[in-house]
């Protein structure tokens, strides 16, 4: 017997351990039961995760490899905000276990609070306001610099850099930018230059930081780059921690290669916990401005990134594929959804093909064919693979199987895998066919959203694949169909639809019923005794 996996059409238990708004939380509690426990220290996740199929995290929390190994029902870890660097990605990819992202939720925020970082450091603010507060009036002190005709140097130029972009350009700045993955055509098209990093910190009167941490960007800005910026420049990091060697940082400011710096993260944080760390010790420089990690911290982004990243964790732990999965290829939330349909089609096909299979149900070093009739040759197959590779191992594997770690338990099982694709026209059906090693082909397509199976070998079928299924060959006789539905009907079980596919009269013929409860093991027997023809019937439950 096959049977469904995940939570999907199911209530799932989902922790959170630290605060998400309540418009976030109500879309949780909607679709899952949700435990918010504040509480949490990292000990106590550790002892509770085990009994949680979700965990929604901010920066707060570390997602340690030993924290997903203990969670043995985990599936998602949603990250309320961009960076992920506090969860272990591979060992959550090693696992299945889907880690998403509010990548969108807090750009403005965070951009915003970049451009009053670097106003507040141009004008000397918070030193001049705490000067007021001691009674003082020190305007001589406080000369500042004026941010017009400046250059902006911003580093990451994704949407937090753009954003940063934008309002600079409306404070009459000139901005350049460096970023790996960004044209130098794309920069363009919203003037700004796109160079090469050192050139980018060399032209930077300001420079700003909007990277991701990650190995190929921790300490990028280390103590030779930060020599190849102006003298007298300043920087301003409100993205991650890390990212800026603070050693060589601490040195800068000191020995005037910077005039100044405004932080918001740093690698030791909260700062007050760490106080003989470098990161305190930047902290309270007097050339530095220092907030603690208020990035996203508006009302706004608290609002935006909770209700984002409450239903990413919906879909994936719904079994569907969120737009911002973190550990597995990116793809447009447009393309996801046409997908979709197609996914689920390339799951079912191989589990049906299992049901059928004589020998052992698990798939060691076996050859898979998958054909795509695909109107767009172009088209991502990522997604479908992945379902499909899903369909084929699942019910062998302990670890979920995703497009997070898809091809590598392909492999781990000597899964050879084929992928063909047959170009068909505009007004042609798209079928996507299955076929395992010495096993008839299993052909389907979608229709009106729905997976269909259409051919089974030289059987030609038409049945939506959903709910159970009894599946068995017959001899083509009067009255078979008649003695299975009294059998199924003496066991109580109701025949909600049903095909039948024959090649010759008289001849085998493959029945496929569709079933409101799943028949007992002595039904089952009494079915291949009665009507089967030198096989057992199979159940396939989809849910």
């Amino acid at each position: 017997m096959v049977e469904g996996n995940g939570v999907s059409g199911a209530r799932g238990l989902v922790l959170v351990p630290e605060k998400l708004s309540p418009e976030g939380l109500a879309i949780l509690q909607a679709a899952h039961e949700v435990v918010v426990d504040l509480t949490l220290d990292a000990a106590g996740l550790l002892r509770e995760i085990g009994k949680y199929d979700a965990l929604i995290v901010r920066s707060g929390t570390k997602v340690t490899r030993e924290v997903l190994e203990a969670g043995a029902k985990l599936k998602v870890v949603g990250r309320a905000g961009v960076g992920v660097d506090n969860i272990d990605l591979p060992a959550a990819s090693e696992r299945g276990i889907m880690v998403v992202n509010a990548p969108t939720g807090n750009c403005l925020a965070a951009a915003e609070h970049a451009v009053a970082l670097m106003c507040a450091m141009s004008r000397h603010i918070p030193a001049a306001d705490a000067s007021m507060k001691r009674g003082e009036w020190a305007r001589s002190k406080y000369v500042g610099v004026s941010l017009a005709h400046k250059t902006l140097s911003v580093i990451g130029f994704g949407r937090i850099g753009r954003e940063v972009a934008k309002r600079a350009k409306g404070l009459g700045m000139t901005v350049v930018a460096y970023d790996p993955f960004v044209s130098k055509e794309a920069g363009a098209a919203v003037g700004v230059e796109v160079m090469g990093l050192e050139d980018a910190l060399a032209a930077g009167d300001f420079v700003t930081l909007h990277l991701p941490l990650l190995d190929s960007t921790k300490n990028l800005l280390d103590a030779g780059k930060l020599a190849h910026m102006k003298r007298g420049a300043r920087i301003v990091n409100a993205a991650r921690g890390g990212i800026i060697d603070e050693d060589a940082l601490l040195e800068a400011l000191t020995n005037g290669q910077l005039a100044g710096a405004a932080l918001d993260c740093f690698s030791n944080e909260p700062t007050n916990k760490h106080p003989d760390s470098v990161s305190m010790r930047l902290a309270a420089h007097p050339a530095v401005i220092a907030t603690p990690h208020l990035g996203a911290s508006t009302e706004e982004a608290q609002y935006d990134v909770a209700i984002e990243i409450s239903e990413a964790v919906v879909v994936a732990l719904g079994g569907g594929m969120a737009s911002t999965l973190v550990n597995a290829p990116a793809m447009q939330e447009s393309v996801l959804k046409r997908l979709q349909p197609r996914a689920n089609l390339a799951e079912r096909l191989p589990r049906l093909s299992l049901a059928l299979r004589r020998e052992s149900k698990a798939l060691m070093k076996e050859e898979v064919t998958l054909e795509y009739h695909m109107r767009d040759q172009s088209e991502d197959t990522r997604m479908i693979k992945a379902f499909a590779i899903k369909g084929l191992l699942q019910e062998s594997s302990e670890v979920p199987i995703n497009i997070v770690n898809a091809e590598s338990m392909a492999a781990r099982h000597g899964l050879g895998l084929r992928e063909l694709r047959v170009s068909v026209g505009q007004d042609d059906d798209q079928f996507i066919s299955v076929s395992i090693s010495g096993e008839p082909s299993i052909r389907g397509r979608t229709l009106g959203g729905m997976p269909h199976v259409t051919n089974i070998g030289s059987f030609e079928t038409d049945l939506k694949l959903e709910g159970i299924l009894v599946m068995y060959q017959q001899r083509d006789r009067p009255g078979q169909l008649g003695r299975a539905g009294m059998l199924l009907g003496e066991a109580n079980v109701n025949i909600s639809n049903m095909t039948i596919a024959r090649n010759d009269p008289g001849e085998k013929a493959m029945v496929l019923l569709g079933v409101d409860s799943i028949p007992d093991a002595d039904t089952l027997a009494k079915l291949r005794d009665t009507v089967c023809d030198d096989c057992s019937p199979s159940v396939v439950r989809f849910d």
